[in-house]
């Protein structure tokens, strides 16, 4: 499973390293990393990209193709998510070059967080991740005031 916050740069050519860590889950769980080709889509629901291994991308494929193309919802997120997607290859050192599109959704310019969220990895703009996390702990702390203030 991927786990945990790993930062790298990106150039401007759109080339970065895969984290050493998600390369050794790709090694174990995948086959490996070399020559491992990830599917890298937009994230249909924050700024920034999933990146998936071939295995568990075909998972998402069939469970999006079992549901039917009729449903307009449906048929917007195949648009979007499914048809934003790029294979991309991870090189035997670990490198990886993102599409010009997937650079624009996510606002990659400089350094990049890769953030593992267990069959997949969020791949963010460092400094608007480090926004959203801030964002998140606000919302947090305000909720919990909120439930203390209910004597729960």
């Amino acid at each position: 499973m991927f786990r945990g916050t790993f930062e790298h740069a990106i150039d401007a050519k759109g080339r970065t390293s895969l984290p050493a860590k998600f390369r050794e889950v790709l090694a174990a769980k995948y086959g490996g990393a070399e020559g491992q080709t990830l599917v890298v889509a937009p994230s249909p629901l924050d700024p920034c990209l999933r990146a998936y291994p071939m295995e568990e991308w075909q998972a998402v494929e069939e469970t999006l193709a079992a549901r039917g193309n009729f449903d307009p919802k449906l048929n917007t997120l195949l648009r979007l998510f499914v048809g934003g997607a790029h294979e991309t290859p991870v090189d035997k050192l670990g490198r990886m070059l993102m599409a010009p599109s997937l650079r624009e959704h996510g606002s990659l310019t400089k350094d990049v967080a890769f953030v593992g969220s267990l069959k997949f990895i969020e791949i963010w703009d460092a400094e608007a991740y480090r926004v959203w996390k801030l964002k998140q702990r606000e919302q947090v702390e305000n909720l919990a005031r909120a439930l203390g203030d209910l004597g729960l």
